[in-house]
């Protein structure tokens, strides 16, 4: 009833009037003489007690707001304490239970929590004044949202703080409250919490997490495994797909215990090394909650377990020895090597049995001899020939053997080429099929093929940005390095590089026949499979002299190292890559493909035309671009449905500088609904910690307020009461009565 004076009046306040005492008075009066001589006359007696009374209250009502009386309360009174009401407005409310959303419970409880003096807020990531609800917001911060409210009511006493929530809050106050309860938090008035939501209710079937370890290794079994949900379904079996680019791979039936949970293993083993996107998938039943929580992807990077490597060397050497050293005191590295060869010719002119000899015979057939005819060249990632003359070995099978070898780097194997005075040209591999494999072109006659002066080999233009080559991040500081590195003892000649390859070393004054720099370090790929020149046999004293300036013997180990990277076509060092912006995305957000295009030499190449496929759940999408000077081809696209993608590109006419492929995915989930039941566990210990009052779900009581709160009001306040509603209507009910009874008599 407030509204008929203008609002609510405090007692401690007092009346003034706008207009002064003296007029008040002359008004009155000339107000009730001037109606009543009126209604004298219009009648010839006095006017009946009834009409008089009913005039002199429309006068009086009149009068009164023509002075302009006004309520002042002073500044420094008090006022009641203010009960905050915070309600949950993120996307968990909104979950249906029993085919109705969840938050359809709030209004229930805010009718039994808006008593008094009552300010309602929401809260999502943070509080928000008014009570303008969308349960649509991504989190539910309640920590940020008390401290908001602390905030706000800065030194005021609350008469109470009401949570209307269903416990999935985030801001880690769940996981403090359950590990220890720890001290309660500040809060301006005691709290009163109202649960909404009630398991029982709830029907939700969700793949609610998947691990496998990150990564794992080629040609090894490993496992996903996947924590099945079902809220409504204990105790029913649950099929559970596992899918790889979209398609289902494996399928197994899992029965839900009395909690509604689960555990699926799958068991899977990769060929190759890469990174792959599985998805995790459980059918959608009707009346499920949430149906994008119903699958769950997950990237796994696989990898090698060890680097098998077959190292042949022509016999002891300074350079073979730091070599096998290197390759053997690696973990990831699987060494095979032979470096004192019995060749067939030594058997038979030896006076002793096979049986006799502590040297094994060289098992050369073996080696280099592929799967299909039942040899372990194929096992090998890389094949090292380190100064070794294959003539006295492989006798009438040479052209078959060699064969063998160029066939292993044709289909994707990785070959070394190490100088001294038994390979290249001194060894006569010009002409047979390895030497077409090889990086550099040989011919020479045997007296033209080495030259024995010490010299400090140069970066050439391609070895200033090969991966090989670059031993440090920056350009300046890694041609220092080379600059620094002792010479080496002598070199391995040759015509020319062969076609399609690059040289990364070169020597400083030698030139070969096209006049080009001689090479010293030559790279070339070939069919699938990469091949590398090392035309010396010096290369150890990188490590001497490197560990005598205190520098250990980095340089060596990073040659080699990036050697076996780039031969064994590590993503890093590939000519063409492809990579997505980002691994995870949600849905509706565009992913940026970035394909990066480098020549033999690892330069930048810019106008390269670029063409690829994203293939998704949805079917097939193309597109293109063309690289910049950077080398890179940048195209932004919109996957626009949850699931696995598969991106392919290639790079040239018809893909002939290369091609690469990657794997993204894309992702429905909302962080805000993998958790759909309420915690009342949660909001029960809340309560208790703050000597709060909780109320589950279905239940409902008044608040706890404290009597004592109250704020203090620094500004006076002014009602003006001649603008009351009463007046008015007092004034119109006089006035208006007493023309009906004298209308009633007969009179005017």
């Amino acid at each position: 009833m407030g509204w008929l004076i203008s609002g609510p009046l405090s007692p401690q306040g007092h009346l003034e009037f706008q207009t002064g005492p003296m007029e008040m008075v002359i008004i009155a009066v000339a107000v009730i003489c001037v109606f009543g001589l009126a209604a004298w006359h219009a009648r010839g007696r006095p006017p009946a007690w009834p009409e008089l009374a009913a005039l002199a209250v429309g006068l009086f009502a009149a009068a009164t707001a023509l002075v302009r009386p006004v309520w002042i309360e002073a500044s420094g009174r008090e006022e009641p304490g203010v009960l905050a009401i915070l309600v949950d407005d993120s996307r968990s409310m909104s979950v249906l239970e029993d085919g109705k959303p969840r938050s359809e419970q709030v209004e229930r409880a805010l009718g039994q929590a808006q008593v008094g003096r009552s300010e309602v807020f929401t809260f999502g990531s943070e509080l928000g004044a008014g009570d303008l609800r969308s349960f649509d917001q991504s989190e539910s911060d309640l920590t940020r949202a008390l401290q908001g409210l602390r905030e706000r009511y800065a030194g005021e006493r609350l008469a109470g703080v009401v949570v209307i929530t269903d416990g999935i809050v985030r801001g880690g106050l769940r996981d403090r409250v359950a590990s220890s309860g720890g001290a309660p938090l500040e809060l301006p008035g005691p709290l009163t919490i109202y649960q909404v939501g009630q398991a029982e209710e709830l029907s939700d079937l969700a793949v609610s997490n998947i691990a496998s370890g990150g990564y794992a290794f080629q040609q090894a079994p490993f496992e996903i495994s996947a924590s099945i949900q079902g809220a409504g379904y204990a105790g029913r079996p649950v099929p559970v797909s596992l899918l790889e680019d979209g398609v289902v791979v494996a399928t197994q039936t899992v029965t839900l215990d009395g909690q509604g949970k689960a555990q699926a293993f799958f068991s899977l083993k990769r060929e190759r090394p890469g990174r792959f996107v599985y998805q995790v998938q459980v059918p959608t039943w009707e009346g499920d909650a949430v149906p994008e929580n119903n699958s769950l992807p997950v990237s796994v990077r696989v990898v090698r377990d060890k680097i098998r490597v077959l190292q042949v060397s022509g016999g002891p050497s300074v350079d073979q020895k730091f070599l096998r050293l290197f390759l053997k005191q690696d973990p990831a590295v699987d060494l095979v090597s032979f470096f004192i060869l019995r060749t067939p010719d030594d058997l038979e002119q030896s006076p002793y049995a096979s049986s006799e000899l502590s040297l094994i015979e060289f098992p050369y057939r073996t080696l280099f001899t592929g799967g299909d005819r039942d040899g372990e060249l194929d096992s090998f990632d890389l094949v090292i020939f380190q100064n070794f003359d294959y003539g006295p070995y492989f006798q009438r099978e040479s052209n078959d053997l060699l064969g063998e070898v160029a066939d292993y780097v044709a289909e994707g194997g990785a070959f070394v080429m190490i100088g001294g005075d038994r390979s290249f040209d001194l060894a006569d591999y010009e002409g047979t099929p390895l030497g077409e494999v090889l990086p550099v072109q040989l011919g020479l006659a045997p007296k033209q093929a080495t030259d024995l002066t010490p010299f400090s080999p140069q970066l050439s233009a391609e070895g200033r940005v090969h991966p090989i080559s670059r031993l440090l991040g920056n350009a300046e500081e890694n041609e220092q390095l080379w600059e620094r590195l002792p010479p080496l003892d002598g070199l391995n000649l040759s015509l020319s590089l062969a076609p399609g390859s690059a040289a990364l070393l070169q020597h400083p004054t030698l030139k070969t026949q096209e006049g080009d720099p001689m090479p010293v370090v030559a790279v070339r790929e070939v069919g699938k499979g990469r091949s590398m020149a090392l035309m010396g046999d010096s290369s150890w004293r990188w490590v001497m002299s490197e560990a005598a300036a205190g520098n250990g013997n980095q340089a060596y180990l990073r040659f080699w190292k990036n050697s076996m990277r780039w031969l064994m076509q590590d993503r890093d060092g590939q000519r063409v890559r492809v990579e997505a912006s980002r691994d995870n995305l949600g849905i509706g957000e565009p992913v940026r493909l970035i394909t990066r295009v480098r020549d033999v030499g690892f330069e930048a190449i810019e106008g390269v035309p670029v063409v690829g496929t994203l293939q998704g759940p949805k079917g097939l999408q193309s597109f293109e671009g063309i690289t910049n000077a950077a080398g890179e081809a940048v195209i932004e696209l919109e996957p626009g449905s949850a699931g696995s993608y598969q991106v392919k590109v290639e790079a040239g006419d018809r893909g002939k500088l290369g091609q690469d492929y990657t794997t993204f995915a894309v992702s429905a989930r909302d962080p805000e609904l993998d958790e759909l039941l309420p915690d009342s566990v949660f909001l029960r210990q809340f309560a208790d910690l703050q000597g709060g009052v909780y109320y589950p779900a279905g239940e409902a009581g008044s608040p706890t307020l404290d009597p004592r709160a109250a704020r203090l009001v620094e500004e006076e306040k002014q009602t003006p009461l001649w603008s009351a509603p009463i007046l008015a209507l007092l004034a119109s009910l006089g006035l208006g009565l007493s023309w009906l009874l004298r209308r009633l008599k007969g009179l005017r």
